[in-house]
């Protein structure tokens, strides 16, 4: 299905399966990444989360447009899957929507960062 939705357009294709992981595609490869043991205490935003990760991996690295997309290494997407992972397993230890922050609106450290 990856390899289908990359020849309509998309440079990456991820797809999130929970605690099993997740799993990246572009046109240099592929990548299946673990998700870290935690106990959970609730599911509620962690998709959300993980997408947020991902995109803050993306952001900081300057890879958001098409062709940087495209271009990213096997290496690359693997270490995108894990801190997306990392972001939407920390998630889910607390009860409720409340994903991780760098910095809390105020710009104090959030209750998450390190």
């Amino acid at each position: 299905m990856a390899d289908r939705w990359l020849s309509v357009g998309p440079a990456l294709v991820v797809v999130t399966f929970g605690g099993k992981g997740a799993y990246a595609r572009n046109r240099n490869g592929a990548v299946h990444a673990p998700s870290p043991k935690v106990v959970v205490v609730d599911t509620v935003g962690a998709g959300d989360a993980f997408t947020a990760g991902a995109l803050a991996h993306l952001h900081d690295r300057k890879w958001l447009t098409h062709e940087e997309l495209d271009g990213l290494r096997v290496e690359d997407m693997e270490r995108l899957l894990l801190d997306a992972n990392a972001v939407a397993a920390d998630t889910c230890t607390r009860k409720g929507a409340e994903p991780p922050r760098r910095r809390s609106p105020l710009g104090q450290p959030g209750p998450s960062s390190s």
